[in-house]
């Protein structure tokens, strides 16, 4: 790959060149590069969010939340209009058709995000929200416009493997996010300046890589209206499938705020925002497990089956001891992060907790429905979680804070995106079928639930030892997962070497 830049103006004038053939090397080498930057940023933002709350307080912090997790992400899913996949999927293959939308859909995207503000200014004024909660609010709002069209950029680098000016374009944005976020709290500034550096760090990632993407790959603002038509047509099955999945979570913390108060919504946040911590890996097991399993399912169904099922025990080996962990030290973690102020989200975490696990399988799952030709089966169910999450929320969340008081509504949140997680997970399994789970995994799976068991028993019988009985339950965990052999050290072994040739072909014999 050349690293000198080409000329924009000369790339323009070349007639499009056939698709070069694939470089296995090249994507891995990026997905590295990304990965390196998702970390450090993510380490950045993880800082940031969990020192929020402790200095903010429930009902600052749930405000805060509120306008930014919640309200503003739920009416912005529409502005994404679901380009970043298609770019990838269309741009990979023709990089001047880029330029044939990206003018039409950016005024599209900025004509949609100025009538979204107006309404949300409009029912913040009729429900008498405060000013400063109405200023944070724009400020988010014109943030997440920029957000929006920072993913169409960088959809268009990634699909022509520009990415080293990308993942230093992304620490460097995330540092003014962090630092200008941690400057706010420093000068103890009102909550609304709490939204000028995340605005301005997104500002600035969008003059870098509008500038990145002239460069490589000779971007051009024009309006074109059939480039446009066939862009947003194109998109569409991706839109519908990021829009459910992207309000599915929002959507839980727009309704908690409109039907309880602020407070419950820092509550929730403060619990999701410690068991986020564990979906740290997500990211990277799309990036890995996607390559894996096309090329698995392009030698043979027996090989996809094989690869899904480990890969699945393997997961629940990694998330389920997590989500114990999360789940029986919910108070410990609570206390030790953000103090006595947010004691009653422990309750909201323990209902969290599960979800970590739940997610992991319903990733593998859809990634084997999509390199098996259902995407739009996955699309659907994304769609089923969001409108049973929002009936949920609509009918527990002030029942459940008039019968439990403080926290109900949180943990009737919390309960209610579980519920949807779980079903999510059924949905998805019942169609991978047979691929999922054999004899063997399931008696794993059976063996581990045990070990669970015996540990949440053995937590409760020390309930007077305090912090401490979490290290003896650790301990435990261990010793009765490789005592019973639902873990096997030499199989996990074996799936890293599997993942580590991801570059070559997939082995036709069990590693």
């Amino acid at each position: 790959m050349s690293t000198q830049p080409p000329d924009p103006s000369a790339a323009a004038l070349r007639p499009p060149s056939p698709a070069p053939a694939l470089d296995v090397t090249a994507s891995v080498r990026n997905a590295l590069k990304l990965g390196g930057s998702l970390m450090v940023t993510y380490g950045i933002a993880l800082a940031v969010r969990l020192l929020l709350p402790r200095v903010l307080g429930p009902e600052a912090f749930g405000q805060f939340n509120w306008a930014s997790e919640g309200f503003t992400a739920v009416f912005f899913v529409l502005v994404g209009l679901g380009l970043e996949v298609y770019i990838r999927k269309e741009v990979a293959l023709r990089p001047e058709h880029a330029s044939e939308f990206f003018g039409g859909t950016l005024l599209l995207q900025v004509g949609l995000a100025a009538g979204l503000l107006a309404l949300m200014q409009g029912l913040m004024a009729a429900e008498g929200k405060s000013p400063h909660l109405r200023l944070l609010v724009l400020l988010l709002g014109v943030y997440q416009l920029f957000f929006r069209c920072n993913g169409t950029l960088a959809a268009v680098l990634h699909a022509r493997e520009r990415v080293d000016g990308l993942s230093v374009a992304n620490i460097a944005t995330k540092c003014v996010w962090g630092g200008g976020q941690l400057l706010v709290l420093a000068l103890d500034l009102p909550l609304p300046w709490l939204g000028v550096p995340i605005l301005a760090s997104e500002v600035l990632r969008a003059a870098v890589l509008f500038r990145l993407s002239r460069r490589h790959v000779g971007l051009q603002f024009h309006v074109n209206a059939r480039g446009t038509r066939e862009a947003l047509v194109g998109a569409l099955p991706f839109f519908l499938n990021e829009a459910a999945l992207a309000a599915n979570g929002p959507m839980g913390i727009f309704l908690l705020g409109l039907l309880t108060n602020t407070t419950e919504v820092g509550w929730y946040g403060a619990g999701w925002n410690l068991a986020g911590m564990t979906l740290m890996a997500a990211p990277v097991l799309t990036w890995v497990l996607l390559p894996l399993l096309s090329r698995a399912s392009s030698q043979s169904p027996e090989e996809l089956t094989r690869i899904t099922r480990r890969t699945l025990e393997a997961v629940l080996a990694f998330s389920i001891p997590l989500t114990l962990a999360m789940a029986l030290g919910a108070d410990v973690w609570i206390g030790w992060v953000y103090g006595e102020a947010f004691t009653p989200a422990a309750a909201v975490l323990r209902l969290q907790a599960p979800i970590l696990a739940l997610t992991y399988v319903a990733m593998v799952c859809a990634s084997v429905l999509t390199v098996t030709g259902q995407g739009w089966r996955v699309t659907r169910t994304s769609v089923v979680s969001m409108v049973l999450n929002a009936t949920l929320n609509l009918t527990l969340a002030r029942p459940f804070l008039a019968w439990f008081g403080p926290v109900g509504g949180a943990c009737a949140s919390a309960l209610a995106l579980f519920t949807c997680e779980a079903v999510v997970v059924f949905l998805l399994v019942r169609a991978v079928g047979h691929r999922a789970f054999d004899r063997q995994s399931l008696t794993r799976l059976g063996k581990t639930l045990a070990a669970c068991a015996a540990v949440v028993g053995v937590h409760v019988a020390l309930a007077g030892l305090g912090a401490p009985r979490l290290a003896v339950g650790a301990a435990l965990y261990l010793f009765l997962v490789f005592a019973m052999g639902a873990v096997r050290l030499d199989e996990l072994r074996g799936l890293m070497r599997l993942v580590r040739r991801r570059g070559a072909p997939v082995p036709s014999t069990p590693a």
